[in-house]
């Protein structure tokens, strides 16, 4: 998989399929390449069709209506991959300051690139069964008066317990899709392991935990690794 001049992923015949969906809600970079991306998870129910669901919904803006939200790339549980942007174009997806590769921004969506992961987040346990937020049908209601919502239930084998609670994990398809992404950002910018490794939650960790330890401790090491080598390498593996 490689970055085209334009910005687009193109894939080889080996590659996962890259699929496109331009959305219009962007805007210019304030640097001349990106100098890094930030990982997001989707925190919705997933399964089939939604992350292309997603990828289709974000192609128009309509002011009041839609969520003002976009990202380059979203990659689906199935190893699905959807460009919704050229690398060239910033995206909405995080909104906050924060430093980049030593660089300062008012607004990190300047100089990043952002990446969509489908992942239900944070889950609960209620009884036998395991949920996404907000859990219930009545969330804000005293504890002892909330009803688990069934529209928000997941297989209980998505549950995966860590130190910090229960959470979604990644499929072996959507982490091997995720490195074959980075890989090509690497390669086309010479990225280093350190800018491939931010969170949403390091630039707004009052209202946002993703993409989860899960990700962040276990399996973007695992992708790193396969693009950089060991964890104690600095430079990528380039073709």
């Amino acid at each position: 998989m490689r970055v085209d001049d334009n910005g687009w992923l193109i894939g080889d015949a080996a590659d996962p399929v890259v699929k496109r969906y331009p959305t219009v809600r962007t805007y210019p970079l304030t640097t001349t390449t990106p100098l890094g991306l930030v990982w997001h998870t989707t925190d919705g129910t997933g399964g089939p069709g939604y992350a292309e669901m997603l990828a289709q919904g974000a192609r128009r803006f309509r002011p009041g209506v839609d969520r003002p939200a976009s990202w380059h790339v979203l990659i689906a549980r199935d190893g699905a991959i959807y460009q919704s942007a050229s690398f060239q174009v910033g995206t909405w997806h995080v909104g906050k300051p924060g430093v980049i590769a030593g660089k300062k921004f008012s607004n990190i969506n300047f100089g990043t690139i952002g990446i969509e992961l489908e992942n239900a987040g944070r889950l609960r346990r209620v009884g036998d069964r395991v949920y996404f937020w907000p859990y219930y049908v009545n969330p804000n209601a005293p504890s002892n008066e909330r009803r688990v919502d069934p529209a928000l239930a997941l297989p209980t084998e998505r549950g995966i317990v860590t130190a910090a609670g229960l959470f979604d994990g990644f499929p072996p398809a959507q982490e091997g899709s995720a490195a074959a992404v980075v890989g090509a950002l690497v390669a086309r910018y010479r990225w280093t392991r350190e800018v491939c490794s931010y969170g949403h939650v390091e630039f707004d960790p009052e209202h946002r935990e993703d993409p989860g330890p899960i990700w962040k401790e276990t399996v973007l090491p695992r992708v790193l690794n396969r693009v950089f080598g060991s964890a104690a390498s600095a430079s990528p593996r380039l073709a």
